[in-house]
């Protein structure tokens, strides 16, 4: 029986590879820092993860603008409404007003009002607006941290297609 509904995509391989070396990187490097569950950093990884280093870039970057974007609208929602569903629903309402009012905001601008959700769902487990801010604040840094290891792995992925591509020294001569 042939299965012929079942293709690899192109980079499948590449994807797998880069993902199954980046959560293993997040999670055990930053339990090693002291961040228990590392999960924001591994969806983010997932997130940017491209074997295109011009994507790769497009994608760190979008994710990079809606996470300072959402959390700085939260962190404002979080000092002015403290952590209730109100100031999510502003907050959430405010990051939507930026991502659609500013010129070339990135296309993928709903990870700002996650981001949003996000960072003030974390915010709801606090006890206090400086332990609710630490929290907010240590999503971000995961996110960021992952984002960059998938930015990191693209270029490590690019820098071994180019030693690869290029002939070695000896093909050259036999040519």
């Amino acid at each position: 029986m042939e299965l012929h509904f079942i293709n690899p995509r192109k980079n499948a391989l590449a994807y797998l590879v880069k993902i199954l070396s980046g959560c293993l990187i997040l999670w055990y490097g930053l339990r090693a820092l002291g961040i228990a569950e590392p999960y924001w950093a591994m969806i983010s990884l997932i997130i940017v993860t491209e074997p295109d280093m011009t994507v790769a870039k497009a994608n760190f970057r979008a994710r990079l603008i809606n996470t300072i974007s959402g959390c700085i609208v939260s962190c404002i929602a979080l000092v002015v409404f403290g952590p209730t569903f109100l100031a999510m629903l502003v907050a959430l309402t405010a990051a939507v007003v930026v991502a659609m009012l500013l010129q070339n905001y990135p296309s993928n601008w709903r990870l700002g009002p996650a981001t949003v959700v996000i960072l003030l769902s974390a915010a709801f487990t606090g006890q206090g607006l400086s332990q609710e801010l630490h929290l907010a604040l240590m999503r971000v840094g995961e996110v960021i941290i992952g984002s960059t290891v998938a930015l990191l792995e693209t270029v490590i992925y690019m820098w071994l297609l180019k030693l690869k591509s290029k002939p070695e020294d000896g093909d050259a001569a036999n040519s």
